[in-house]
């Protein structure tokens, strides 16, 4: 069984310190390594990361060479740079932990592998070598470097891998780094869960008011604001609240109203049966459930030449094509500086979103009106029915309450001029922003 940490576990982890680079999978994993150090007894503040990306960080530290094209992955030079020349510097660093990931936590069922990018997977040792070529900078400075390899899809080789990789830096036994193991894993569920019920509010709340979310269909990495661009942020800042995979319910329950009966909600063999790319199968699944959502449109994001993301291409642009799903595809966008040519893309994007967001209100719009002359001619039937058996002298107790309810349901219909919820709010302003709530089994959304 195993067991939590004695009292006196992991004597020196507490004063240990560790830097991570915020690059590539961290960015789908960093909550279970965290949890499994602060289980064994490292503190929080000494679990120290890079600064996200960016062009300054980029131009200062991105000179100790690197062949591959891929911006993702030679950015993180730039963040072992940070760690050496400014937080080591600021409070001295015992490690350097940027693990080796060859396969990846992942939702999608039914794949042939989950397997790492192999450029991301090889990283940490083209940084090694990179920072110790012409001098050790790790040995200069009293660092430890820390570049174990781990499989997310083998629980019990990752338990092992997790021990042997800290047993004699932490000082702990087996059934500890098990337990934190563990801990760390459910931690990762946890933020998964987080993130999926704020996903579930905003899409709720869009469908609710017939407006527009944009689910980002990029790769984990696509977070750090230094690779995205800003680019979701230019859409948020036109009023359209931004969705990644990561926050999509994974819940079957709650994503069977998109799906046929007994399709695999989860699944993409349909589209791509021979799937072994962990985050490129979650790209094509996002792109199958936006297709599938009315509110939702699709920024495809991929990075200069990104090899996983190719077999993608064609598989997403045919799900676009055959379901008529609002999308703009921004590939190799760190090619260059495109700033400009972004933002037209942007604007004529919005265009498109804007043009989209009026046709689901119009077809709202006549559906509730659909539906208010059907119940309005049901009453009125129903109101003929009970005159009639009046005539008769008889009552039905059954129809008088349908009648009521009727009448209520009647009055509660929203019309075209609905009040402002936000007192003080321009009528533009108001437009523009999503205002989260959860939906209740009855369909009313409470606000959140």
């Amino acid at each position: 069984a195993v067991q939590p940490p004695s009292v006196g576990a992991a004597p020196n982890g507490a004063q240990w310190r560790f830097g991570i680079p915020r690059v590539l999978n961290m960015y789908s994993t960093a909550p279970f390594f965290r949890t499994y150090l602060e289980v064994l007894g490292v503190r929080p503040k000494n679990i120290v990361f890079s600064d996200p990306s960016s062009e300054e960080m980029f131009a200062e530290g991105g000179k100790y060479g690197s062949v591959d094209p891929c911006y993702p992955s030679k950015v993180a030079q730039a963040h072992f740079h940070q760690l050496f020349f400014h937080k080591h510097v600021k409070t001295p660093l015992d490690v350097i932990f940027f693990p080796i990931l060859t396969t990846g936590p992942s939702f999608v069922t039914d794949a042939i592998d989950y397997t790492s990018c192999p450029i991301v997977a090889g990283t940490p040792d083209v940084m090694k070598a990179a920072f110790t070529k012409e001098q050790d900078y790790f040995a200069t400075r009293g660092i430890t470097y820390m570049a174990p390899a781990f499989s997310f899809t083998e629980p019990t080789l990752l338990r092992r891998a997790m021990f042997e990789a800290f047993r004699d830096e932490l000082g702990i036994t087996e059934d500890e780094s098990d337990f934190a193991v563990t801990e760390g894993l459910g931690a990762l569920e946890r933020f998964d869960e987080e993130l999926q019920a704020k996903g579930k509010a905003i899409l709720d709340q869009v469908e609710y008011d017939n407006k527009i979310a944009i689910l980002v269909v990029g790769r984990p990495y696509h977070l750090d604001p230094g690779l995205h661009h800003n680019i979701p942020d230019e859409f948020q800042v036109l009023g359209y609240p931004i969705l990644s995979i990561r926050s999509i319910p994974k819940d079957e329950e709650w994503l069977r109203r998109f799906y046929k009966e007994g399709e695999d909600v989860l699944s993409i063999g349909d589209v791509w049966p021979e799937n072994y790319s962990a985050n490129s199968a979650q790209k094509v699944w996002a792109v199958k459930f936006a297709a599938r959502h009315p509110n939702v449109a699709i920024l495809d994001l991929s990075s200069f030449k990104c090899g996983h993301d190719a077999p993608t291409y064609g598989i997403i642009d045919s799900i676009v094509s055959s379901s008529g799903l609002p999308s703009v595809s921004l590939h190799d966008i760190d090619a260059n500086k495109p700033g400009g040519s972004i933002k037209i893309r942007v604007k004529t994007y919005a265009h498109s979103l804007k043009l989209r967001q009026e046709h689901l209100e119009d077809v709202a719009s006549r559906r509730d009106q659909l539906e208010r002359r059907i119940d309005e001619k049901r009453l009125e039937l129903l109101q003929m029915k009970q005159a009639q058996l009046a005539q008769h002298r008889r009552a039905d107790l059954q129809l008088e309450r349908q009648i009521n309810e009727l009448v209520e349901k009647v009055k509660n219909y929203r019309t075209e001029a609905v009040e402002n919820p936000e007192e003080g709010l321009s009528e533009a302003v108001s437009k523009s922003l999503i205002r989260l709530g959860r939906k209740n089994k009855d369909g009313n959304i409470v606000r959140v």
